[in-house]
């Protein structure tokens, strides 16, 4: 049985902000893929607004219906812009958050090579105390058997 690591707290402590970076991290690339979505949907109806228009111009359109599919262009231009400029953002607090995740990953390694360390001593002390202690019972036999 190995000897107890005395910082496992601290390695608990820093698997937990770890644990904590990931899920941040993960929620941030959820939230980036559904805006993702969202734009595309946007631009598929700026699409369809603008072909729309397009064709009830060939039709023949008055100035309230023109106002009115300009209108809606608009509105799918702003949102466009709207859910760019979150991206935008989004895409800053991912590389933030990243940063922290692997910050936080190369603190956990640490302490556990501390603990693999502290283990591999207590196994070579472990070993060194067989020898000696084998060393003893072969110098006693030898005693014995002179």
């Amino acid at each position: 049985m190995a000897g107890k690591f005395k910082l496992q707290s601290v390695l608990n402590y820093r698997q937990s902000l770890e644990d904590q970076a990931q899920q941040l991290l993960a929620a941030s690339l959820q939230q980036h893929n559904e805006l993702e979505t969202q734009l595309q949907q946007q631009l598929q109806n700026l699409q369809k607004h603008d072909d729309e228009l397009t064709q009830r111009q060939q039709e023949g359109l008055t100035v309230v219906e023109i106002d009115l599919y300009e209108s809606q262009i608009q509105h799918c231009r702003r949102l466009i812009v709207d859910i760019q400029g979150h991206l935008q953002q989004l895409d800053r607090q991912i590389l933030s958050e990243r940063e922290e995740l692997l910050h936080a990953a190369r603190e956990r390694q640490v302490m556990e090579k501390l603990k693999d360390k502290q283990e591999a001593e207590y196994r070579q002390e472990l070993s060194r105390k067989e020898r000696v202690m084998l060393d003893e019972i072969s110098l006693r036999n030898r005693g014995n058997n002179s």
